[in-house]
């Protein structure tokens, strides 16, 4: 069997027990996850999906691909005729069509009155399941899919393995070039070349390297970052990127100083570091609640003395699970309540500010295994002082 038959057997379980006759879905992670094909070019934004419920870029669009999976019965597979070679290794052949008449191919394929529609497109996927049965029951269905996500077999975890280390070796590389005198735009767009020459298919999202210098006046807000500010003695940079690497994603950041930071600066982030590792090292597979992770951090980093300058204080927003997408459901937030089992992996970003002065964040790939956690980033955690000159 199939590693694509697996996991549509299993979300059919899913549709079972939710009492569902069809899940129905766009181009988009959910898709490529069920045909078992990773590397399926799809457009991935910072803005879909970031939270559920959240609007989706994507949710407006009409599609180009279409995955019906029944209850009982075949799945089909359609496309727009350019989108063949995309899909021709797919486990379900693809029926090409152009995009006007895929309604029309996919209505002798619904049975049953209740269905399922993912976010991508949704609007426009409920529409013509509305106009083929008049009066049906459409429901949204992402979480299903999500549902079997959220834990990674061996081979994706190769993968985010594999997208973690190259993520890691551009952070060196980049690092080399963070001198005085090249702006954050300067950095973003090394950090796009670094991720071309590195074989990577897209970006995970649009990166960042957002520069603070004390005393500019950019920096009395935690969003003051202009992208024409160039490096200089007394700035810092806070660094958060990744790319798409077989068809999984990275999403990675560090901290660094332009010259001798003060005390206060050198020992927040070696602190911000440190509880970073301890919440790690504290994770119990199939005890430790995501919810719990934010208060593990801002625990250690308040016994440390940093605990005020740590951001995100009223919801406790701390990270997400990552795969082909970069944000996968559930999030991590005080608000969560979901106990971690082996088989996940997610990015943990705390942040601190120190209002006027400096921005810090830190952000790594965790893998939790049948014992514990281990983290996937291993850029080095103690640079953090880079040459003034």
């Amino acid at each position: 069997m199939t590693q694509s038959e697996k996991r549509i057997i299993a979300l059919q379980n899913l549709l079972a027990r939710e009492e569902l006759d069809g899940l129905l879905l766009a181009t988009g992670a959910s898709l490529a996850y069920l045909l078992d094909l990773a590397g399926l070019p799809f457009q991935r934004t910072s803005e879909t999906k970031n939270q559920r419920g959240a609007p989706s870029v994507e949710a407006l669009n009409a599609p180009d691909c279409l995955l019906w999976i029944s209850l009982e019965g075949e799945s089909r597979l359609f496309c727009v005729p350019w989108r063949e070679g995309d899909l021709a290794a797919s486990p379900i052949p693809a029926a090409a069509e152009y995009a006007g008449h895929l309604p029309a191919r996919l209505r002798p394929c619904l049975t049953g009155r209740s269905f399922a529609v993912g976010d991508c497109c949704a609007p426009w996927l409920a529409g013509i399941l509305n106009d083929a049965l008049p009066g049906c029951d459409v429901r949204p269905g992402e979480a299903l899919v999500e549902e079997l996500r959220r834990y990674k077999d061996d081979g994706e975890l190769a993968k985010l393995r594999a997208a973690a280390a190259v993520t890691d070796e551009i952070m060196g590389k980049a690092v080399a070039r963070l001198r005085p005198g090249i702006t954050s735009r300067e950095m973003e767009a090394l950090l796009v070349r670094l991720g071309r020459e590195a074989g990577a298919q897209d970006l995970a999202f649009a990166p960042g390297v957002l520069f603070t210098k004390k005393g500019h006046p950019s920096a009395q807000t935690i969003t003051g970052h202009p992208h024409d500010l160039p490096f200089a003695p007394g700035s810092s940079a806070a660094f958060d990127f990744g790319y798409v690497i077989d068809g999984y994603c990275s999403d990675f950041g560090r901290s660094f100083y332009c010259g001798r930071a003060p005390e206060h600066l050198r020992e927040g982030y070696q602190a911000l570091q440190e509880a970073q590792c301890r919440m790690i090292a504290g994770i119990v597979p199939g005890k430790t609640n995501l919810g719990a992770l934010d208060g593990m951090v801002r625990e250690e980093l308040t016994r440390m003395g940093f605990g005020e300058y740590m951001t995100n204080k009223d919801r406790g927003v701390i990270g997400h699970q990552i795969g082909i997408d970069v944000h996968e459901m559930p999030w991590i937030n005080r608000s969560v309540d979901f106990v971690i089992q082996p088989g996940m992996v997610f990015c943990c970003e705390p942040k601190m500010w120190f209002p006027g002065e400096c921005y810090l964040r830190v952000e790594d790939m965790v893998a939790v295994t049948e014992t514990g956690a281990v983290s996937l980033t291993t850029y080095d955690r103690q640079q953090f002082q880079l040459p003034a000159g």
